[in-house]
């Protein structure tokens, strides 16, 4: 994908996101509490990043970086799948979701490496608020429960970033056109 699609890809996410919790809002916090336990979802979540870990990343290894040892590098990928899920089962789900984040904004940061346009600095600057989020809610994903619960004692916060999330989808899909 080149830098226009994934300024249009995040924005629609974005823009997803914020009018979900707009319109499911006495729910929206309820279903992140139990989001962050489920282990169905965890096991969608870790299948997918292993998937995208081994075919994007070990795959395409060259010898200067470990080319020689992809199938060990794969075993132990698996092996961390299959141990996370023995040894580290609480919030998993949250973990998993922060991996995949990481993929993504690895993506986008690589389809704007070098681009001249002064557009591609919004969807940037978001994908490094994704980086930050993500490794915060990756090492500690009991302040995702914790942030929810606070989000559940204050209805015009939700209410503030459901409308925050959609009008940022919005402008980087209107900056979109000008990549």
């Amino acid at each position: 994908m080149n830098l226009f699609q994934f300024s249009i890809l995040t924005s629609l996410m974005l823009t997803t996101v914020g009018v979900l919790s707009w319109l499911k809002q006495p729910s929206l916090c309820s279903a992140m509490l139990t989001f962050a336990r489920s282990n169905r979802i965890a096991v969608f979540f870790m299948t997918i990043s292993l998937g995208w870990f081994l075919f994007r990343y070990v795959q395409n290894l060259s010898e200067a970086d470990f080319g020689n040892y992809k199938l060990i590098i794969g075993f132990v990928a698996v092996f961390i799948y299959f141990g996370s899920f023995a040894l580290v089962k609480d919030f998993l789900a949250v973990r998993s979701l922060s991996i995949i984040c990481l993929f993504y904004s690895r993506e986008v940061l690589d389809s704007a490496w070098l681009q001249d346009s002064p557009g591609r600095l919004l969807l940037v600057t978001i994908t490094y608020a994704i980086i930050v989020a993500a490794l915060y809610f990756g090492a500690w994903p009991f302040r995702f429960r914790d942030f929810f619960i606070w989000l559940d004692k204050n209805d015009y916060m939700v209410k503030l970033i459901a409308l925050s999330f959609s009008a940022i989808g919005l402008i980087l899909l209107a900056v979109s056109f000008t990549l």
